[in-house]
């Protein structure tokens, strides 16, 4: 008689010395996408995978106030600037843990999700990302990261789709994510300015 084992530590050990520092994130993305397609059946028979590319946006600015208050605009106060919602009267409001949702909420019921937070490290970077309804069926990637420099703060994000992105929605991604940052998140944070609903004072 002989017995055979399996011993799972080693096989374990070689994942992630080989694998798991490899892994990546456009893999991630693209299984969501096909997850979705193939729920969707008309989109499945219509999609052309030489539509597909990825569209990688870069900005950086600086933001006259400590690194501790941008850090919390950018999540604790997301509601009290964001700028682009579906519905003039409603709430934005984030869930500040791994895995929480940043969400729009409907003032009579229902909302969107804009996304989820992927990781945080207090307070220099902020990574979010996920399908979710700002996107469409594309996958996006957000990374914020923060440095302190004399007394401001120096914000640096990464922006990524991934999809069928069609030129005029990669231009709307490039100038609404310079608004956001230069416009609104500056507005809120140097100038007291918060999120104005269309037509109030």
């Amino acid at each position: 008689t002989r017995l055979n084992y399996l011993n799972p530590v080693p096989l374990r050990e070689l994942y992630e010395r080989w694998i798991s520092s490899h892994a990546s994130s456009a893999a991630e993305t693209a299984l969501r996408l096909k997850r979705y397609a193939e729920q969707t059946k008309e989109m499945a028979q219509n999609m052309d995978l030489k539509d597909f590319r990825l569209v990688e946006i870069e900005l950086e600015l600086r933001i006259e106030a400590p690194i501790e208050r941008v850090y919390k605009a950018l999540t604790e106060e997301l509601g009290a600037w964001w700028p682009h919602r579906y519905k003039p009267d409603s709430t934005v409001h984030v869930d500040v843990s791994v895995g929480g949702k940043i969400e729009e909420r409907f003032k009579d019921g229902g909302g969107a999700l804009y996304g989820e937070i992927l990781y945080l490290d207090p307070p220099t970077k902020i990574i979010s990302g996920g399908a979710s309804c700002l996107c469409r069926c594309y996958s996006a990637y957000s990374s914020d990261t923060l440095e302190p420099l004399d007394g401001g703060t120096v914000i640096k994000r990464k922006f990524q789709i991934w999809g069928a992105v069609a030129p005029d929605a990669e231009e709307m991604y490039r100038s609404g994510t310079t608004s956001i940052l230069k416009k609104a998140l500056a507005d809120y944070l140097e100038r007291g300015i918060g999120y104005q609903p269309a037509g109030s004072k």
